[in-house]
Parts: C-alpha cells; sequence; structure tokens
C-alpha cells in the first residue's frame, strides 16, 4: 500500500529509514504533529470504507496523553470534520477506573461530534462489557461481527494497553479489580490495528522491541506488549516518528 496521503503532501523522506517492528508496515514520519497527521488520515479513511460497506465503524481507542491532541484534531482540522460519527461505535481499550480514561474521549469526542449516546460504549464496573460488544457486533454478518480499527500505543519498554489473554478459549474481554481491558484475542481479530509511537517512553519502546527480536517479549508480566500482537485477517501499522528511528547502536534503521 502506498505511503502518500490522501489529504496532499508526498511521503517523507524519513520513510527510506524504518526500525524493523514485527507484524506489519512502518510508517514513519519527521515530527510528531505529521505522524499524528498520519494516523487520523488512515483512520478517517478506514471509517468512510467501513461505513460504505457495513453501514457502521466499530472504533476502539486507547487513552494516554500524547492520544489527546489526536482526538482533538479529528474534530477541529478540516480534514477530518466529516468523519461519519453518526454511524460510529466508540469503545475503550482499557479503563482504569481510578484514571477515569474514557472522560478524555467523552470531552474531546463525545460532547464535540454528533456521535449519537446509545453508540457511545463506556465500561463502567457494574456492566459486561463483552456482553455489549457482542450484542452490537451481533447485528453484523458471520464473519464481519469484529472491531474495524484499534488504535493502541507503544509505551515503555514495548508494553501497550490490553490484556494479554489470547487463543480460542479467551474472553473478549477481562475485567480486573479496577479494571476493564480487551484482551489479546479481540484485538488480533481487528480489521486495523494502528500502534503508535507517540510520548517520552516510545522511542525506548521501539528500541526494546527491535533489539530484543524473537525472544519472548512478555515474559514475567502480566501486561501485553505491542510485538505479541498478531493480527488474524486484518492489519497491523506501527506510527513512528523519526527520533525512534535509530538502532541500539545510534545508526539509523536499514529502509
Amino acid at each position: 500500500m502506498s505511503d502518500q496521503s490522501p489529504f496532499g503532501g508526498a511521503p517523507s523522506s524519513a520513510n527510506s529509514s524504518r526500525p524493523a517492528l514485527p507484524g506489519g508496515s512502518v510508517v514513519v514520519r519527521p515530527t510528531q504533529d505529521e505522524l499524528l497527521d498520519a494516523i487520523a488520515s488512515d483512520l478517517y479513511m478506514h471509517a468512510a470504507a467501513c461505513v460504505r460497506e457495513f453501514g457502521d465503524f466499530h472504533l476502539a481507542l486507547s487513552v494516554w496523553p500524547e492520544a489527546e491532541a489526536l482526538y482533538l484534531r479529528l474534530l477541529y482540522d478540516p480534514r477530518f470534520r466529516d468523519l461519519p460519527w453518526k454511524r460510529t461505535h466508540l469503545w475503550l481499550v482499557e479503563e482504569n477506573f481510578s484514571q477515569n480514561r474514557f472522560e478524555v474521549l467523552e470531552e474531546a469526542i463525545v460532547l464535540q461530534s454528533d456521535i449519537p449516546q446509545q453508540q457511545v460504549h463506556r465500561p463502567a464496573q457494574t456492566q459486561d462489557y463483552q456482553a455489549e460488544l457482542q450484542e452490537s457486533l451481533g447485528w453484523r454478518e458471520k464473519g464481519h461481527d469484529r472491531l474495524d480499527f484499534a488504535l493502541l500505543p507503544l509505551l515503555e519498554r514495548g508494553q501497550t494497553h490490553g490484556s494479554r489473554s489470547a487463543g480460542p478459549a479467551a474472553a473478549l474481554v477481562e475485567t480486573r479489580p479496577g479494571q476493564v481491558l480487551m484482551t489479546r484475542r479481540l484485538l488480533e481479530a481487528t480489521r486495523f490495528i494502528a500502534i503508535a509511537a507517540l510520548g517520552s517512553g516510545s522511542v525506548e519502546g521501539v528500541r526494546e522491541i527491535v533489539t530484543r527480536g524473537t525472544r519472548r517479549s512478555g515474559a514475567g508480566s502480566d501486561r501485553l506488549f505491542a510485538d505479541e500482537i498478531s493480527p488474524l485477517g486484518g492489519e497491523l501499522r506501527w506510527y513512528v516518528d523519526q527520533s525512534a528511528c535509530r538502532s541500539e547502536t545510534g545508526r539509523e534503521g536499514e529502509g
């Protein structure tokens, strides 16, 4: 697939040096601002395509400090204003109730868009998020009853949001004390998985993944590691800025 954005501008020369990240393609931009544009453009195109094909768009977002700028951009940037919010179902990948992460989506997206309230799926400690997910996706034809787009962060040590539970016997959503997490099983089945290296820990996260290669990433941890995610019939795309395109030796990565 071409790295050319439909919103204008040629692919950056930074794309000639991509870090060796597993499981999907890698998009590189010189700055985080340009990286936000690349993510927003892909989300916009995917939303439009899913609405044309299925009539709706199931979007699962993560909340971490650097993501808020992206969510605000989706509403204020004229290029993305006609994103089909009326046909969008909004989900949260991981809620930590002590942090009230969904409030970021509430303020940046829900209150600023025309998304119907019944399509805003906010986790609560008293509800079954998996049952709500299955009921909402159950209207689709079998085989298409999966999330359309999931945005995940690349954090320190290469960790991301979500539970490590995987395989056909795993649940789609895991509930822990004070937390609700989508599982690796659910995320891997998503039509398009975007992993964004945004924030101070992302450079270390990229370096950690590239350095460890095929070694088991999650040994001794109950956290999901980004390089454990292997898409099942979907697409995975990494988004990194140029500062992350250096190996552990400090040299530019190979293109």
